[in-house]
């Protein structure tokens, strides 16, 4: 299906979705002249419907979910649905709670749109507050801690309102019997009215946070709320007619909020939930562009240098006027020309020694200052190595590169380049050799890996994301259906692709940029898993050990799918309803488990338990890492052959097990335990 169909189905459902809601309006409003009681209760209905719809699409997105604002204003749309839902059951008589009058239903009715215009407010602060640090990467586990904070807040308020309303009774009065609304809810109505106002005007300060389109709807539903408020506030004064197109008012503001962020959250889940790629693939751009000018300005420079010697290079060409020549091309000459005796110690000096060091030409002459002194203490040893082979094999031509200390403290890196004196006895054994600056060309180099590292995170990032937005249209297609092996299907898929989402922002957070701590990864892995599985009301255990071992990408992908499917499968058939086990993961080198069972590749015999046997297996396959995932459970039927099996699962494991090179055994007994050993090793 192109993208012209898929504009053609969206306007189809568009005028079916016009056409639906004009017939629930006509509904409404015939209700409405019948029965205002019924109709009032219906809208109020169909807006807490609205509100906990709103609320549950971005809680289920919470750990994704980059926008705050959206995520605020979701969280806070739960309690106003309840507060809505409450005051629907009190309107006018309906007594579900004996002892209070008409002025229980304008405290909830009030506290409800405090909470809508303050959520409005807080979360077009915040944006801003936070909108600038566009660099700040938000991670699941940030994201989904802010999200249970703001859930937590809101319950506080909450709970206490209600405490205030229905125990303490100290709440604020706004309706009295006879005399109608007091002053205090006026004034409230307008405070909230103002409050809505000012949450449009922040809005429109932050409106490149959102796809225009969504920025229409929340600008829509905010004004419709502020009318709401108003019209409510003169209720007494209004007919019922202006109350009834109140109530509708209010139905289509909240149904805006629910267009904007469900049925967009449905339809283009990329432009919303994962907005802020956008700005993150805008500021890569703009680092690339700084990076990119700043290696050519080093570029430039370098060339600068490499023509002048290059002309002085050329002068030595053309002997007729040979002193001047000469001396030409000792006062070019970039580097600085030296001569060494058989002992390594100076004997003759020229160039810019002062320029390049900070010290007269003559303090090293003298014997004052040696040359070694400048050497950075680092870089001495493998500059002394490469000496004494010359001075072994004299025909050698050593090329070091180091570092030295001018006087003024600064650093900069040097290329030196020595050789036997040509034609010299070898008694005599003289060296000759030049020093010339490259701490620009290091510049050079360090700007290229600092781009380079820049554009590999970031391509771990992109790729991590759209992971991401995979997985969660994968759940948001799994609410479509019912049936049981369906949705276990898409939770599967999704748990896969979460597994290579999560390897590459370990990839994006690690110093290196092939390679990271699969240890650590693990951790994650059965964690995010167990909490798929919602193991925590099953009584199950997750036992690891784990040691710290680093895995490049092309071993580390194939791995955690393996990992995967072993411990879903686990989840899902190991433990009967009702039952609690234990799943174990062990992973280490095999060079450690032989050094605690006193092995070595001779060894044939063990008898230290089964860990012992399964390090021999690996050891005697010259393995590297040994990799055990078991489970107490019932364990796989006997006449299930793990070699040939219709499991896609078992399938994958066993494919990939063989595309890192490695080997795959299963064991039966006391449950269920796979034994994986490879190597990591390119391919």
């Amino acid at each position: 299906m192109n993208i012209s169909d898929v504009r053609e189905n969206a306007l189809k459902v568009d005028f079916y979705e016009l056409i639906i809601w004009i017939t629930i309006i006509i509904l409404l409003y015939l209700i409405s002249l019948n029965n205002y009681l019924l109709f009032h209760i219906v809208i109020e209905l169909f807006s807490a419907y609205f509100a906990y719809v709103i609320f549950l699409i971005v809680w289920k997105s919470r750990s994704r979910l980059e926008n705050r604002y959206l995520l605020i204003l979701g969280v806070g749309y739960f309690f106003v649905g309840s507060f809505d839902f409450l005051s629907a059951l009190e309107f006018h008589g309906m007594r579900m709670f004996p002892g209070f009058d008409a002025n229980l239903t304008a405290q909830l009715w009030i506290a409800a749109r405090f909470l809508e215009s303050t959520s409005f407010l807080v979360a077009s602060l915040f944006l801003i507050r936070t909108g600038e640090s566009q660099e700040k990467k938000v991670k699941t586990l940030e994201s989904s801690i802010f999200a249970w904070k703001t859930f937590l807040v809101y319950a506080v308020i909450s709970v206490t309102c209600l405490i205030s309303i229905f125990f303490s009774q100290n709440f604020p009065d706004f309706y009295f019997r006879g005399s109608g609304f007091t002053q205090f809810k006026v004034a409230s109505g307008y405070l909230i009215s103002f409050m809505l106002l000012c949450s449009l005007f922040l809005l429109y300060i932050v409106r490149d946070k959102f796809e225009e389109k969504v920025f229409s709807l929340l600008s829509i539903s905010l004004v419709l709320t502020g009318v709401v408020a108003l019209s409510f506030t003169f209720h007494s004064q209004m007919g019922e007619a202006m109350g009834i197109t109140s109530l509708f008012f209010k139905l289509l503001s909240i149904y805006l909020i629910y267009k904007a962020i469900v049925d967009i959250g449905f339809e283009e889940p990329c432009s919303l939930l994962f907005r802020e790629l956008k700005y993150r693939e805008e500021d890569f751009r703009q680092k690339a562009v700084f990076f990119g000018e700043e290696y050519n300005h080093i570029c430039r420079m370098i060339g600068k240098r490499y023509l002048t010697a290059h002309r002085s290079a050329e002068e030595k060409d053309y002997p007729e006027n040979y002193p001047d020549s000469y001396n030409s091309y000792m006062q070019n000459l970039q580097g600085i020309g030296f001569q060494l005796n058989k002992d390594f110690k100076l004997i003759f000096l020229h160039g810019p020694v002062e320029e390049m060091t900070g010290y007269p030409k003559q303090d090293f002459l003298s014997g004052k200052f040696e040359w070694q002194e400048i050497i950075i203490p680092e870089d001495c040893p493998v500059l002394f190595k490469k000496r004494e082979k010359l001075k072994l094999n004299l025909n050698f031509i050593v090329e070091s590169e180091y570092r030295i200390q001018k006087k003024d403290g600064e650093i900069k890196w040097v290329r030196e380049i020595i050789q036997k004196i040509s034609g010299d006895s070898k008694s005599s054994g003289k060296f000759q050799g030049l020093v010339y600056d490259i701490t620009e060309r290091k510049m050079a180099e360090a700007a290229l890996e600092k781009i380079d590292k820049i554009r590999v995170k970031e391509v771990h990032h992109r790729i991590k994301n759209n992971l991401q937005v995979i997985s969660s249209l994968l759940s948001l297609q799994a609410e479509k259906f019912e049936d049981q092996e369906v949705l276990e299907a898409f939770r599967e898929s999704q748990n896969r692709v979460a597994s290579i989402a999560m390897i590459h922002e370990e990839l994006h957070e690690s110093e290196s940029m092939d390679a990271f701590d699969f240890s650590d990864y693990l951790r994650k892995l059965t964690a995010d898993l167990f909490s798929s599985y919602n193991v925590g009301n099953r009584n199950i255990n997750l036992k690891l050990n784990l040691e710290q071992v680093y895995l490049d990408m092309n071993t580390a992908i194939p791995l955690g799918i393996i990992v995967n499917e072993i411990v879903s499968n686990a989840l899902k058939h190991a433990f009967p309803a009702g039952k609690g086990g234990e799943i174990s993961i062990n992973f280490y080198r095999t060079e450690t488990l032989a050094a605690k069972y006193g092995m070595s590749s001779q060894d044939k015999d063990c008898s230290e338990g089964d860990d012992c046997t399964d390090c021999e297996d690996c050891i005697n396959n010259n393995f590297r890492y040994i990799l055990t995932v078991a489970d107490k459970g019932k364990g796989i039927p006997e006449e299930i052959d793990f070699q040939n099996t219709d499991s896609l699962g078992l399938q994958l494991v066993k494919i990939l097990v063989e595309q890192i090179g490695g080997f795959v055994e299963l064991k039966r007994s006391q449950g269920t335990k796979y034994i994986i050993c490879f190597s990591n090793e390119e391919r």
